[in-house]
């Protein structure tokens, strides 16, 4: 669920209740590598928008909070196939649950002998220009969807 505005998001929230009756909330609220700094300011990004999309949990106290790095492509779909005779998927962009257990599954189809037509396993693996494993692009790529967040 996104939050309660009717206007397109790009910063989007998931929550769920867990087996010991919690409350998980998160979301994507920082662009940057994580660090302790980083977990720290996105927990008070997610608090606030816990606050704002559910009033009345506004008073609950956090009792954990963690950050990490999200694989996104560049046409925000996830992509599965083969590269140098091995097998991948990747690229959830943050559905990794669903999508891994739906891709895994294909691949393994594929990897066992069958011929699977799909979208997603398509061995086309688009890369990112210019990304030599440092993402240097993740703040630029943060402040145009804060932009687009504001304007749509």
């Amino acid at each position: 669920m996104a939050a309660t505005s009717s206007r397109p998001k790009h910063f989007l929230h998931c929550f769920r209740a867990t087996s010991d009756d919690r409350f998980l909330f998160g979301g994507r609220a920082e662009f940057a590598q994580p660090t302790p700094g980083t977990t720290r300011r996105c927990a008070d990004i997610l608090r606030r928008d816990l606050a704002a999309i559910f009033p009345a949990l506004a008073d609950v106290r956090t009792d954990y909070a963690w950050g990490g790095n999200v694989a996104l492509t560049r046409d925000q779909m996830p992509h599965a196939g083969s590269l140098d005779a091995m097998y991948c998927a990747a690229g959830y962009c943050g559905h990794g649950v669903a999508m891994a257990t739906c891709l895994g599954a294909l691949i393994g189809r594929r990897v066992a002998g069958e011929r699977i037509v799909h979208p997603l396993l398509d061995d086309a693996l688009p890369s990112i220009p210019l990304y030599r494993g440092n993402p240097w692009f993740l703040p630029l790529v943060g402040a145009c969807y804060r932009f687009k967040d504001l304007v749509q």
